[in-house]
């Protein structure tokens, strides 16, 4: 961006598509260059990871307001707002496995005098559009109350795939 010491008709018109005149807060004549958009044709993985944006968007609508409530109240406090936190988890995942992270729709947290338990309904989408997407249920392994006891506090749970990467679930607060 310069400023520029006035802006005549003629060298706007000259120069429009490729330099933008303006007035800055309606006093300073200003030129900036257009700033340059893709287009298309995109490389394959630029149009791949396009497409995972586009699910992972998409995908929001479906969240239940028990987990939706989970999100929100996550990430109060924190710069990223809970939008942001998901659709990165989704192209962090995708970045290492290049697949789509199992995205957690709703769950259960279930109670009795001895023990907690997690039992997440969780959805599987594909990029392939003739591939349909999968529902499931996982239940987390048992957590025993007295283990808990000496843990220090606030506790928080969330999913985990095998290879200890985070799958689309916000962080649960374990009330001991």
């Amino acid at each position: 961006m310069a400023i520029v010491d006035k802006i005549r008709g003629e060298s706007i018109e000259r120069l429009r598509g490729i330099i933008d005149f303006y007035l800055l807060k309606g006093l300073i004549p200003v030129a900036r260059k257009y700033p340059k958009k893709l287009k298309p044709p995109y490389t394959e993985l630029q149009a791949e990871a396009m497409a995972v944006f586009s699910l992972a968007n998409r995908s929001m609508r479906r969240l239940s307001d028990n987990i939706l409530y989970e999100w929100k109240t996550s990430s109060v406090g924190k710069k990223a707002s809970w939008t942001d936190v998901y659709r990165g988890i989704i192209m962090r995942y995708w970045k290492k496995t290049r697949e789509m992270a199992p995205i957690a729709l709703d769950f259960v947290l279930i109670e009795n005098e001895t023990e907690y338990k997690v039992k997440w309904d969780i959805m599987q989408l594909y990029l392939d559009p003739e591939i349909p997407e999968e529902y499931y249920q996982v239940e987390t392994d048992v957590i025993n109350k007295s283990e808990v006891i000496n843990v220090p506090k606030p506790i928080y749970y969330t999913l985990l795939d095998d290879e200890g990467n985070r799958l689309v679930a916000p962080y649960i607060h374990l009330e001991v």
